[in-house]
């Protein structure tokens, strides 16, 4: 496996961890917490930002051997991984929101409501997990 690939899933599997423990939180001590809803949006951006490094690495290794059109966004990059075979429709669709989500809370952090960060870590959080093991399917094919 691309050692680069590897190091981003080593990643993106810290992140989700740390997650996991954030979707143990109440929406109240979510709400209340400056440091919890804080730390939460941080490690939403970084795992959203290693599935977006992996598919990048991915688009650069294999796009010669399947013609990709190449990404102009971040949410670009998983329609090319749809192309490439990596990932089905749904999670494409899935992962193409995260992609929006994620420039939201770089460029526009002051209006991102928290409501959507505790809802995104309560019922979205398996999106991460579908991504490795579709990638790690696609590179052992």
């Amino acid at each position: 496996m691309d050692e680069r690939i590897k190091e981003h899933l080593q990643r993106l599997n810290k992140y989700y961890l740390l997650l996991k423990d954030a979707q143990k939180l109440t929406w109240k001590d979510f709400d209340g917490n400056a440091v919890y809803y804080g730390s939460t949006e941080r490690f939403l951006q970084l795992a959203i930002e290693s599935c977006l490094n992996i598919g990048n690495r991915l688009i650069s290794i294999h796009q010669f051997e399947k013609p990709t059109s190449t990404p102009e966004t971040y949410a670009d990059i998983f329609k090319a991984l749809k192309q490439l075979g990596v990932i089905d429709d749904e999670l494409s669709g899935h992962l193409v929101k995260m992609a929006k989500f994620r420039n939201r809370l770089v460029h526009l952090y002051w209006e991102v409501e928290r409501q959507l960060v505790y809802r995104f870590v309560q019922e979205d959080l398996e999106d991460f997990k579908r991504f490795e093991k579709a990638v790690v399917a696609f590179l052992r094919a």
